[in-house]
């Protein structure tokens, strides 16, 4: 699957419990806006073969691998391609070397790159240093720093501007007013997690985000 057709809603799976997993695949909709994302605590915890039981209900999705590559790229790409995913991120702090040898091997093995700008001083810095950009781009608020800071929103649209073939994606906290404002910004990619599947109704909250793709 090529991104082409935005904008997407991406289910960030940062689940530890397989039967649980199970269910929330069970009740995703089927639609090629939505992307599938094997979040890190899922891969820290069954490995990068879990694509596989990702791939059993969404056969022909874009399926992320969320390693948060900090050394090795070449090798942690070579993993997630072998595994079936269509991306992987890697860290945005990890050393530029493997930032390189990560787009170098993805382009190499057919898997986009997500550069994950976590807790990076200097996004735009960064990516004029790389001599090869990511496929993706991804402003990322983490878990533990919700309610102690927004997402960049300026600098999101900075990047649209000055990267222009780069594609632009912003996680962390997102509810359907926030992604409303995303989306007013021009982000390309909604990655949502636990608004989808910590749902009472699993089904209807999905479809709710992927209504305001429309």
């Amino acid at each position: 699957m090529i991104l082409t057709d935005f904008p997407y809603i991406q289910v960030a799976l940062d689940i530890i419990d397989l039967k649980f997993l199970e269910k929330v695949l069970s009740f995703l909709p089927n639609s090629n806006k939505l992307l599938i994302e094997a979040g890190t605590p899922l891969i820290k915890k069954f490995g990068s073969g879990v694509i596989n039981t990702i791939r059993e209900y969404f056969p022909d999705s874009y399926v992320i691998a969320d390693m948060k590559t900090l050394d090795v790229g070449e090798i942690e790409v070579k993993i997630c391609a072998d595994d079936g995913a269509n991306a992987m991120a890697v860290s945005g702090l990890a050393p530029l070397e493997t930032i390189v040898s990560s787009i170098k091997a993805g382009k190499e093995r057919n898997i986009d790159i997500i550069l994950d700008l976590m807790n990076v001083a200097e996004p735009l810095k960064l990516l004029s240093e790389l001599p090869e950009l990511p496929k993706i781009v991804l402003f990322h608020r983490g878990i533990d720093q919700e309610g102690n800071m927004e997402h960049p929103w300026n600098l999101i649209q900075q990047i649209r501007k000055d990267f222009p073939h780069v594609l632009v994606a912003v996680a962390g906290g997102l509810n359907l007013e926030s992604s409303v404002k995303a989306l007013s910004k021009g982000v390309q990619i909604i990655v949502i997690g636990r608004a989808i599947t910590a749902s009472e109704d699993i089904t209807r909250s999905c479809n709710d985000f992927l209504k305001l793709l429309k």
